[in-house]
């Protein structure tokens, strides 16, 4: 059991870094070399907390990477660079609370399907984010307001029944 919790925290730690790689690299390729060390400071200090296991570190550090990925849009930094810098900050956080979860629940019956299933499930959101967002960072078009609505809310359906599909999915599985 506790080779799974040093993967996990492993798999944790990697996505931090390369969320902290794409928004530091970006950024000094722009020319902020100010704002890249704030992305590096933060991912630093979450790593940090991985580590030695505080979670007050997340409560800051994750949403000043958000800021600073939100931030690298403002700036000269590629819009894909911005976009996996965000999603792999996201990533991160999934994987991080996952570990939280996991470490509090104490005893898990498969605890190797369950995280393999997460992690099936996190890479198919964030490989469709990352080519949904690579497409719309190069194809643009004007929707309009009402357009904006209309497609958000056929994105929110669609979302609810890829969830409800993998959840049977599982079910079956587990059967």
């Amino acid at each position: 059991m506790r080779t799974l919790h040093s993967i996990g925290t492993v798999a944790v730690i990697g996505a931090i870094a390369l969320a902290t790689a794409c928004l530091t690299g970006g950024l000094i390729v722009a020319g902020e070399t100010l704002f890249a060390l704030a992305s590096a400071a933060l991912g630093g200090v979450w790593v940090a907390g991985v580590v030695l296991q505080r979670r007050w570190t997340r409560v800051v550090a994750l949403p000043g990477m958000l800021i600073v990925a939100v931030g690298t849009t403002f700036v000269q930094v590629a819009p894909f660079v911005s976009l996996a810098g965000l999603v792999m900050t996201l990533v991160a956080w999934n994987l991080d609370d996952l570990e939280r979860r996991l470490n509090q629940a104490g005893h898990i019956v498969d605890e190797h399907a369950l995280r393999r299933i997460h992690t099936a499930r996190l890479l198919l959101v964030a490989g469709a984010s990352l080519g949904v967002g690579g497409v719309a960072s190069v194809v643009r078009f004007e929707i309009g307001a009402i357009g904006a609505l209309i497609l958000g809310a056929l994105a929110v359906l669609g979302l609810s029944r890829i969830v409800t599909l993998l959840r049977r999915m599982t079910q079956d599985w587990r059967q």
